[in-house]
Parts: structure tokens; sequence; C-alpha cells
């Protein structure tokens, strides 16, 4: 990305802001600064800015300008314009349009379709009826990196559509296709449904089915049930089986990745208002090899910890997830996570004896500043040790 794109843009925010007073719009937004400091073969210590921004006008209540942005400096190396500087949406949004239209223009967080949620183009949602919605989107993923570059329509072209039904008799359904193509290939097309339901009493049932008309194979079915036996105890019981929406010359062509089928059963218990004890039984199943898992959990309105138990073709362990915030007072809260685990559903991974943890302390100063400090670190067989800190700094107006 060339300086002078980043000198316009930053250019056309300080004009955003400074008529804003004078014409009586709208600034809302918050700025993070973050200090991350971690060694590899040499020591980095990293500061990164975002700025999230949304401009309105009062006259024109439905039509917003957003943007989310981060630039990156690094004290031990020096980095080039599209290491440092990333877009993650910046788009004109305007809601409502003749009462029925909802219209967003430009970078925009939409996953149907991208590489990790990222679309430069139009998405568009036509109320039909009060129930019936029709949307469409088309355009090109964001870059990989998020820098301010577009990728040409023949490089990278995705465009799909979906047809939302709510409150069917108690049943919420959707119907889509999506497609993504390049100049020479169609890499997919996916067509399928999707359901929600509470027809059945005291049940709510959650259905997918996803078939990729390149491959002529069925992408994924998913279908999960939970019954409420009483005000205190549900049971659930649920189906995945998955193929990863891989295609020829994909970056994610780096992982081996295998589809899988997975089955669970779970069931929750309310102790009291405010206390939960569950569990749920997983048995993953690969092609050639299986796991099972087994989770015990004890929560409430802070978080939860509870154990895993996992046999399988990666071996017997007993681990331990935890994940708990406490407010210490009104302006500080204290979280830790701790994820101790084997099975993922990539069949090819290092996993052994490997433990990730995180420790936090968030302070909120006035009404628009807070501060966080937080530590990570994480065991396993390639290194005696792996920490970072990060600091942030927030302000939001």
């Amino acid at each position: 990305m060339k300086k002078k794109n980043i000198i316009l843009i930053l250019g056309l925010l300080a004009i955003f802001t400074g008529t804003s007073y004078a014409q009586g719009l709208q600034f809302h937004g918050n700025v993070t600064n973050s200090i991350y400091s971690f060694e590899d073969t040499t020591s980095h210590t990293r500061m990164y800015q975002f700025v999230r921004m949304s401009l309105e006008a009062p006259q024109y209540a439905n039509v917003s300008l957003n943007a989310s942005l981060r630039a990156l400096s690094d004290f031990n190396e020096s980095l080039d314009d599209e290491d440092r500087f990333k877009a993650y949406a910046l788009n004109l949004k305007i809601k409502r349009l003749f009462n029925r239209l909802d219209l967003t223009l430009g970078r925009q967080f939409l996953h149907p379709g991208t590489v990790l949620g990222g679309l430069d183009g139009l998405n568009a949602t036509f109320a039909i009826t009060k129930n019936i919605e029709l949307a469409g989107y088309g355009g090109t993923e964001a870059h990989f990196n998020r820098s301010l570059k577009i990728y040409k329509a023949e490089d990278s072209f995705v465009a799909g559509g979906l047809l939302t039904w709510k409150n069917l008799w108690s049943n919420n359904i959707q119907l889509f296709y999506l497609q993504k193509a390049n100049e020479e290939d169609t890499f997919w097309g996916i067509t399928g449904a999707n359901l929600v339901s509470r027809l059945i009493p005291r049940t709510n049932l959650h259905a997918q089915v996803h078939y990729n008309t390149e491959n002529s194979e069925l992408h994924r079915l998913l279908v999960s049930a939970r019954n409420y036996l009483s005000q205190k105890l549900s049971l659930s019981l649920g189906f995945k089986s998955q193929q990863p929406q891989v295609y020829a010359n994909s970056f994610y062509q780096i992982f081996d990745v295998d589809g899988y089928n997975q089955y669970k059963l779970g069931w929750a218990y309310n102790l009291t208002q405010n206390y939960l004890l569950s569990g749920i039984y997983q048995f993953i199943q690969f092609d050639d090899d299986n796991a099972n898992r087994l989770f015990l959990t004890f929560g409430n309105t802070n978080g939860s910890i509870g154990l895993v138990y996992e046999t399988g073709y990666a071996g017997e362990q007993l681990g331990v997830v935890l994940d708990y915030a406490y407010d210490i007072n009104p302006n500080l809260i204290a979280s830790v996570n701790v994820d101790y685990s084997r099975y993922k559903t990539e069949k090819i991974y290092e996993f052994d004896n490997q433990i990730a943890n995180a420790a936090r302390l968030s302070y909120r100063f006035k009404k628009h500043w807070s501060a966080d400090v937080e530590v990570q670190w994480l065991t396993n067989r390639f290194k005696d040790s792996d920490a970072r800190i990060l600091n942030h700094i927030h302000y939001s107006w």
C-alpha cells in the first residue's frame, strides 16, 4: 500500500472529524493502544493502534460511515506498509431505505464464501414482508492481510443470496446459495437450508444441510436438539458431519484437514438461579481414527470451570478448562482462561502436553478511559516457556 493512500484516508477522517462539530454530525468510536512483547530468535516489542468509528448525521439517522483500522509499529525492526496498516472495515451503511432496504457498500464483515469474513463489495437486505427477507451480496474477498488493496473481480469473485422466513409455525427457515470463482474456474458453489424450530413443546431444534455443487458432495449436515424436561433440567443431542470448505488454490491447503463426524450427548442442571452444572459427551469419528471427549463443568454468572477426559488415537489424558471473571470492585475486573485438551477436528496437529493460559486485569478509570494488562503463556514439548505480556489502553467517545 502506498503512503499517499494512507495520507488520503487519514485526511478524509480528519475532515469528517472536523466538520462533525460544524454540521451537528455525531461521531462515535473508540481508540485502543496495545503493547505486545514476545521473543523468538530475537526480542520484539510491538505497539498496535486500533481505531473504530462511526459518523452519523441526525437528519439522516439511517446513514452511517464506518471504519475499523489498525496501525502497527515494531520497536526492534522496520515493517513495510502492508504489515503496518490494515483496514478491517471501511463502508457506507444505509438502513431502512424506503422502509424496506438495508445497504452496506465497501469493506465489511461477511463470512459466507470469504476468507476470515472479509468482503469488498455490496451487501443488500430487502424486507419483502414483516417476516420474509431477501439478502444478496457480491464483490471480492478482502485481502488476507487486510491491506487497503482490493482484489480484481477476475481473481476472487464472491456472490451469494439468502432467503429468510421468520416465525413460520414457530420456525425460522433460511435458504441460500453462494459461490466463489475467478476467471478460470469456480472454486465452490454451496447451496442449502438452515432451520431453527420451536414447534415441538419445550424443545429447541437446529438443523443445517449444505451441499457443494462443484464437488457433488454433502458439505455440512448438522442436527441438534435441546429438550427442557423441567425448569432446572435439560437434555441435548447432536450430530454433525463436516467436510472442510477448502478449494484448489486456497491458503488453507497448508493444513491437512479431513472431514469428520461428531456425535454429542449432553445435559445441564440449574442448581440455583445463578449456578449451573453440565456434562457433555462427544465422539469424534475420522476415516481411520476415533476420539472420545467427556466434559464436566460447573459455572455461574462469572464463568465456568471444568474437567475434560479424553481417549482415542492421541492417547489418554485428564485436562482442565477454565474461563472465569471476578469483579474485585465496580471498576476492576480479574479474569483467567485455561484450555488443556488434546483432541481437535484437525487430524494432523501438535498436541503433546500442551496447555494455554491467560490472566487479565481490566480497570475503568473514568467514563471514557479503561486499561487491560494480560499475561499469556503456553507450555508444550517444543518450548520450556512461551510467554507474552499485553497492555491495552482504551478511549471511547
